[in-house]
């Protein structure tokens, strides 16, 4: 098969697959995924969809290897590092996921995600003055992260700061309505 004509069909299976994960239909996508990557083994793209797939279909143990094996082919990326966070944490091993997502952070320092997820594992363990740092850095890196907001305000609540918490619950309904969510009232 021509290069050219590869790289569209590898291309068309993968978005046809992300539709899917897209849609919930994660055995189907794996499937489209399973078939780019054996025309085309070296995309880490393709093996990071995959692994996306396998994690919300609940096989995490699949997840990681794949992201492994895609961060072999791409040992800088710190979405592929943030992603073998998500699995660790879904895991519940906080630790190996602080380790990913600090390694994600080290490589993009401004990646919001994962400083929102650090902040998860902070607020779930009890370190709320750490997550509350964590939170508002993710929420001053992508002002429209929704996540980040919220993570904040429930934060505030807990550490008792009152005027602080309706600033994240405000800035919560603004990033919401920007993306085309409905908002909720807050008191």
């Amino acid at each position: 098969m021509p290069q050219i004509e590869l790289d569209r069909t590898v291309a068309d299976l993968n978005n046809r697959a992300v539709s899917l994960i897209e849609a919930g239909r994660y055995q189907e996508a794996e499937g489209l995924l399973t078939k780019a990557l054996t025309l085309a083994p070296e995309r880490p793209g393709i093996l990071f969809n995959r692994a996306e797939a396998h994690r919300l279909s609940g096989d995490l143990h699949a997840a990681r290897a794949d992201l492994q094996t895609a961060l072999g082919l791409d040992p800088e990326s710190a979405e592929i590092m943030h992603a073998l966070g998500l699995v660790a944490y879904e895991a519940d091993d906080f630790a190996e996921a602080t380790k990913w997502y600090e390694l994600a952070l080290e490589k993009d320092p401004e990646y919001a995600a994962a400083w929102n997820d650090l902040g998860v594992i902070a607020f779930r363990t009890g370190r709320y003055e750490a997550a509350k740092t964590c939170f508002e850095k993710a929420a001053r890196l992508d002002p429209d992260f929704a996540d980040a907001w919220f993570n904040l305000a429930d934060t505030c609540d807990e550490l008792g700061l009152k005027d602080e918490r309706l600033h994240a619950l405000d800035m919560l309904q603004k990033a919401r309505i920007k993306a085309g969510e409905e908002s909720e009232d807050f008191e």
